[in-house]
């Protein structure tokens, strides 16, 4: 339960984090690629073996390493334009459903098992889902940018689906996983790169500190949810692993939002909390 516990705080903490970019006026696109900097060097670090591109490249899960360093930050560019064009609220509310790909991924193609009561359970956290996350009616917005939020939906779960089967069939222990997420980050690395040199030289914008303490501060907790929730794949089935995880941060985020930053709450909202925090308990005890 303590990697469980352990990736929805990091993974709440990426959010407070992010918020804070605004006031301290950090520029978004500069902190990622940061963090993909301070990701990627924690993880090569951290690693116990040698490491030479003969290794890396001979490793059986190097092609989905690839994959998903270009679905992981292909993602986050289709959230931040899918929150301008159809709003934040349809648009968390499609990243949070995503949880339903890999939990029926899990079942259909590596024949984990479900009871009953985490069967309820998971039934019990998507509507915590759209509770707390559904507060009030969506703008109206184009027809065209409907893609936008199914994109981001398919995006998250396979994003899920992709790190927990390589987790299951060719991630052989703690070392391999971490040389795993290093060669992760490092492919969205490479791609942020790009996009941050173009925006520089279109815009001219300088680092400051603001952004490279951010940047660092995001990478190294984003490395370590990422760290954490694949090593509680290894130990519950994705029936648990994504309904508790997703439950919790959505319950956490909201807490913290209404604590310290003064967010407010409908009665609506509380319900999908307490619903969320019953889901987990439901899941967990099953």
């Amino acid at each position: 339960m303590i990697y469980l516990i352990l990736t929805i705080l990091q993974s709440t903490a990426i959010f407070v984090v992010l918020k804070l970019f605004n006031r301290f006026k950090i520029d978004n696109w500069q902190a990622l690629t940061i963090n993909y900097i301070v990701a990627t060097g924690f993880g090569f670090i951290i690693y116990n073996g040698k490491i030479t591109p003969e290794i890396i490249i001979g490793k059986d899960w190097f092609e989905f390493a690839l994959i998903l360093g270009a679905t992981f930050i292909s993602t986050f560019f289709i959230f931040a334009l899918s929150s301008q064009r159809v709003g934040v609220a349809l648009t968390s509310v499609a990243s949070k459903m995503s949880v339903v790909i890999p939990v029926i991924a899990g079942l259909l193609l590596l024949q984990e098992e479900i009871s009953l009561l985490a069967a309820i359970g998971v039934v019990v956290a998507l509507l915590a889902f759209y509770l707390t996350l559904g507060g009030g009616k969506h703008r109206s917005f184009p027809r065209k940018y409907v893609i936008l939020p199914l994109l981001l939906f398919l995006g998250n779960g396979i994003n899920d689906t992709l790190m927990k089967y390589s987790e299951h069939h060719f991630v052989s222990d703690t070392n391999d996983l971490t040389l795993f997420l290093s060669v992760i980050f490092l492919t969205s690395l490479v791609l942020g790169l790009f996009i941050s040199g173009k925006r520089y030289v279109e815009k001219k914008q300088r680092i400051t500190w603001h952004t490279i303490v951010g940047g660092s501060v995001l990478g190294l907790i984003n490395f370590g949810s990422t760290f954490y929730i694949l090593k509680a794949m290894g130990i519950y089935t994705s029936s648990v692993v994504f309904p508790v995880t997703n439950a919790g941060v959505v319950t956490l985020s909201a807490l913290v939002g209404f604590l310290f930053f003064r967010e407010k709450l409908s009665s609506r909202n509380w319900i999908g909390i307490f619903l969320a925090i019953l889901a987990i308990l439901l899941i967990a005890n099953a």
